[in-house]
């Protein structure tokens, strides 16, 4: 059921999770693009993107996971990565057709075993929070204490929210200041549980079963998601690796973001016209 949500943008609910949503299907003949957000976040976080995919012919959405916009359990204590993706899977399958699928953060793992799993259309793998094998952790000095306390909690599991201080330096580093406050208010407690796999042994997935147009999405100054790790993403699962050198690691609110998004969508009219990797 739709609902009204401010100028292009409307409240959604698929599978029973909320969301938000830009575009109509079926009007320009271009498929959903499917949101993957990250930890702490929720679809409103997505609103920049989803805008500029509507403008550009994709209908857009982004959906909560459990733990989050009154879908239990509160501040996802004990979900499980696997939790997350059987609710990405769940709403990917109730959408009723091959739809595009992009991951940001925690949200590109997730976008990378679900395409394991089905056969989306393309793939788009923001800053992605690589499978086994890959480094997830910064080698950046000026870091190391907020990653460290964050790598803690993570080891500890339940409820998981980094500081605004430790959100600054981690993630919100390129984000204009005047707008950090806001940013990080409009998150909340995550499950650190969920993301303890692919800091403790890795959450594996099959380069075999990845098919399909991929595009991985990296930041120059992202101090969460190293670009190097990006790219080897890129490599290992045959996709093209494009890094943005002054970009951190929040595209959606950072200067720079609407390069990224017309990046993005000139490189799906282009392989979704082929048919086949660029």
């Amino acid at each position: 059921m739709d609902s009204p949500r401010g100028e292009g943008l409307r409240a959604v609910s698929v599978a029973g999770y909320p969301g938000v949503a830009a575009g109509t299907n079926g009007e320009t003949g271009k498929p959903t693009v499917l949101w993957l957000h990250g930890i702490t976040n929720t679809p409103d976080y997505c609103s920049p993107f989803l805008l500029s995919f509507a403008a550009a012919g994709y209908p857009a959405l982004a959906v909560a996971r459990r733990g989050r916009l009154g879908v239990p359990p509160t501040a996802a204590r004990g979900v499980t990565f696997a939790d997350y993706l059987e609710d990405s899977l769940r709403v990917y399958d109730a959408l009723g057709a091959p739809a595009v699928v992009l991951g940001h953060s925690q949200g590109g793992l997730l976008a990378l075993k679900l395409a394991e799993q089905r056969r989306p259309l393309a793939v788009v793998l923001l800053a992605p929070l690589p499978p086994r094998g890959i480094p997830a952790v910064s080698s950046r000095l000026d870091t190391l204490p907020a990653g460290l306390s964050s790598l803690v909690a993570i080891l500890r599991g339940g409820a998981f929210r980094p500081t605004f201080r430790q959100a600054s330096a981690l993630f919100l580093n390129e984000v204009p200041r005047g707008q950090r406050r806001r940013l990080y208010d409009a998150g909340g407690a995550d499950s650190a549980l969920s993301l303890r796999p692919a800091y403790v042994g890795g959450v594996p997935v099959d380069p075999d079963r990845v098919r399909g147009p991929l595009l991985c999405i990296s930041g120059g100054r992202d101090r969460t998601i190293p670009a190097s790790s990006v790219a080897r993403v890129a490599r290992r699962y045959g996709g093209r690796w494009v890094n943005f050198p002054e970009l951190g690691h929040e595209f959606c609110h950072e200067p720079g973001g609407p390069k990224v998004a017309e990046r993005i969508i000139v490189w799906l009219d282009g392989a979704l016209g082929a048919g086949t990797r660029s």
